[in-house]
């Protein structure tokens, strides 16, 4: 197996291999690995709206049940899985969580923003990841967080904490409640047909921004969780 071969793979889902490490020996007792087992973590993830073509045409996502995204994640990870003699892992699944963004943050150039969501210099915030391989006996080489500098440490404006028309982001946190209570109450929101205005004012990575579609999908999966 190469990260072309998993990649490759992946890419059929619209997925992409978002980094590779090995657990430390905490993880190793929370995975349930045999610790003297040479086991790996491949983080799987989108970039962009990198699986929106194939999830927006899948039976889970036209099924009109709950939680379509992490049944199709479900699915397609069981899937590749067996083929590569893997264990899948969920961010999802929990308690006890998986720590998914500790693990982003060792594997590749992760910064937190002031929104909380985690930064990539190429992509910002248009990213994230839908579950975990455990390969064992992998040959596929770790990788390292170089400690990329935040381009939010160069970015005087800040205009993520402007965006928001409610001010729900601040230097304090997101008040999630506030945020919630708004887009309920308040269905002609700008929110609710171009996404978050926070998160669209940040200009790192403009070109992965997601396609409309799915930021409505998300905002709907945020309003029905609460």
């Amino acid at each position: 197996m190469t990260f072309t071969d998993l990649e490759a793979r992946l890419g059929v889902f619209g997925l992409h291999l978002r980094g590779m490490l090995k657990p430390d020996a905490e993880q190793v007792e929370l995975l349930k690995i045999e610790a003297d087992t040479d086991t790996s973590i491949a983080l799987v993830g989108n970039i962009g709206s990198s699986y929106w073509p194939m999830f927006s045409h899948s039976a889970e996502y036209r099924d009109g049940r709950p939680d379509s995204l992490d049944r199709w994640s479900r699915r397609v990870a069981q899937q590749v899985a067996q083929e590569y003699r893997a264990r899948a892992i969920f961010p999802f699944e929990g308690p006890p969580y998986y720590p998914f963004l500790q693990w982003a943050k060792r594997a590749d150039a992760l910064n937190q923003s002031p929104l909380g969501l985690m930064i990539h210099p190429q992509y910002g915030l248009w990213h994230s990841y839908r579950f975990g391989l455990l390969i064992s006996q992998s040959h596929l080489p770790v990788q390292q967080n170089t400690s990329v500098e935040s381009p939010c440490r160069k970015c005087e404006a800040q205009s993520c904490l402007q965006g928001c028309p409610i001010e729900a982001f601040s230097t304090k946190g997101y008040d999630v409640g506030k945020c919630a209570a708004y887009l309920k109450q308040t269905p002609d929101a700008l929110c609710h047909q171009q996404g978050c205005l926070a998160r669209l004012a940040c200009p790192v990575g403009e070109e992965y921004r997601y396609e409309s579609a799915q930021h409505t999908f998300h905002l709907s999966a945020f309003l029905g969780a609460r």
